[in-house]
């Protein structure tokens, strides 16, 4: 009884619940709604990570805020580094949230992620830092780059894993790039749609459930392809022969994907931006001199 008791007081001294479930291991995918608010709701800025913090936003809003400026074109990379356990992994986490205005909801209530940072930040500069930050048109692509890249692929792992990312995001196929380029050449000229609703109609099956095994359905993907374009049904054959052998990935054109997609997404002009914030990248690198090499390019 008195050590129910005195449980019962312990308690009372905290204001949340001492047995609530907290998630012992931070992943950089898990994303459902009540993780991001708990993550975001449960983090404490420190004084060690408001400095980090602070060395961040000082870094990253010079470049979002002159983006023609020579002088810092070439400073938008920035690496996290620190001991295993350190907290690397939860940092970037909360870096997607905030750079993204990740919107949280625990049960009626939505709150977007600068907001639980009100109190958090007691430096009234830092938190203008912040909030003009996410302000900004930001789209963030958070991943964890051992569990995507094809490890049989080491030379070209980086590049390959970031279009897989970037396709996966716009709603392209993930596991193979040509055919992703295929959709969004398709896109870029609106005969996306059609070129979906012939083949659904000519397989009884949707797009997205075949792609991925497109080798069994050329013939209908052909068909398709003449459709919407309007192609001879002997030139479609040889576009879809041809898939593959005439898809070129190098960083140039990566870029220049990415300036389209942004572009296309945002006509008014207001300058949206796409972060990669990636996870684990100095594990997968390893001593890799020429992956590190291409993650500078």
């Amino acid at each position: 009884m008195i050590e129910t008791e005195f449980l019962m007081q312990i308690r009372e001294l905290f204001t949340k619940q001492l047995d609530r479930p907290i998630n012992g291991v931070v992943k950089a995918e898990q994303l459902d709604e009540q993780i991001i608010w708990t993550e975001l709701d449960e983090y404490v800025v420190t004084r060690e990570l408001d400095r980090h913090l602070r060395h961040f936003f000082e870094t990253y809003l010079p470049g979002v805020s002159h983006p023609d400026d020579p002088s810092v074109a070439g400073k938008i990379g920035i690496w996290v580094s620190g001991y295993f356990g350190s907290g690397k992994s939860h940092f970037i986490k909360i870096l997607s949230y905030l750079l993204g205005n990740q919107k949280a909801v625990n049960d009626s209530q939505t709150k977007v992620a600068i907001e639980f940072f009100k109190e958090k930040i007691s430096d009234p500069l830092l938190y203008g830092d912040i909030h003009a930050a996410v302000n900004r048109n930001t789209e963030v692509i958070l991943f964890n780059i051992d569990s995507r890249a094809d490890t049989e692929d080491k030379e070209d792992a980086i590049l390959k894993v970031f279009l897989r990312v970037f396709n996966e995001r716009l709603g392209y196929c993930a596991d193979h790039p040509h055919i992703a380029h295929l959709e969004r050449e398709l896109d870029s000229r609106g005969q996306y749609e059609p070129f979906k609703a012939k083949f659904a109609e000519l397989t009884g099956s949707s797009w997205e459930e075949q792609r991925d095994a497109y080798g069994f359905c050329r013939d209908e993907m052909a068909k398709a392809w003449a459709y919407a374009t309007g192609q001879s049904d002997v030139s479609s054959v040889q576009s879809m022969e041809n898939l593959e052998s005439m898809f070129t990935l190098d960083i140039a054109n990566f870029c220049k994907w990415v300036r389209e997609y942004l572009d296309r997404s945002d006509p008014s002009g207001d300058s949206k931006r796409m972060v990669f914030l990636v996870d684990e990248v100095g594990q997968f690198i390893g001593n890799n001199t020429q992956m590190m090499l291409k993650l500078q390019t």
